[in-house]
């Protein structure tokens, strides 16, 4: 699809239109949830295992004829389903942990988030992994409402205490104001009532041309 054809409209990220073809998402319902359920098994399963030289070959062939398969269905980035799918937890990617979004307001945005080993950094969640969930939560309430499409600025991030592995963690987003084409956020992320994280960050509203051609990037 010619992204550069996208009507210059709002995108409601949180309640998809699945019959609008510049809707960013797939038709809910096909297979491909299966599929990145089953990535996110082989990420874990992966990092949990020490298989011998022999298992280890065996394994690395299934996974190069796997990725033989999946080339050869190579589609252009904004014909293809990861990272498109609003309706999955996580956008139907498997580089973050799946995102579970629970609430949202015009300001506000509450969601879980659960992290296994592959995703761990000496038996806590990986420090790079914290941003990763920050800006996911954060940039998806800074794009609701109607707002026009913005891109990440900066992300601060500060860990406050251990997040632990296997366990359901509470992460919060904040639309706290607008200056100009600025939107400052803030983000939590907590164990409990205990808070693992915290983050301040900015996005900015593309300009007329940038949304135009979102495909591309550019400076904001």
């Amino acid at each position: 699809m010619d992204v550069s054809l996208r009507p210059n409209a709002p995108i409601d990220i949180w309640n998809p239109d699945w019959n609008d073809p510049f809707d960013p998402t797939v038709e809910a319902g096909d297979e491909f949830a299966e599929l990145v359920a089953a990535v996110r098994a082989v990420q874990e399963a992966f990092t949990r295992s020490r298989p011998d030289p022999a298992a280890a070959a065996g394994i690395a062939g299934t996974l190069r004829s796997v990725a033989q398969r999946l080339e050869e269905l190579e589609v252009g980035e904004d014909d293809q389903i990861a990272g498109h799918r609003w309706d999955l937890a996580g956008r139907g990617q498997a580089l973050a942990p799946p995102l579970h979004i629970d609430a949202v307001t015009e300001t506000t945005a509450r969601g879980r988030v659960t992290v296994g080993r592959f995703h761990a950094g000496r038996y806590a969640m990986n420090g790079g992994v914290t941003p990763l969930i920050f800006d996911e939560i954060m940039a998806r309430l800074a794009n609701d409402s109607g707002r026009p499409w913005a891109r990440t600025a900066y992300l601060n991030v500060n860990f406050r205490a251990p997040a632990p592995l296997d366990v359901e963690l509470r992460v919060e987003a904040e639309y706290l104001r607008q200056d100009g084409r600025k939107r400052f956020m803030r983000g939590t992320m907590y164990h409990g009532d205990v808070l693992v994280a915290d983050a301040d960050g900015l996005w900015v509203e593309l300009k007329p041309e940038q949304t135009l051609n979102i495909s591309e990037g550019g400076d904001v």
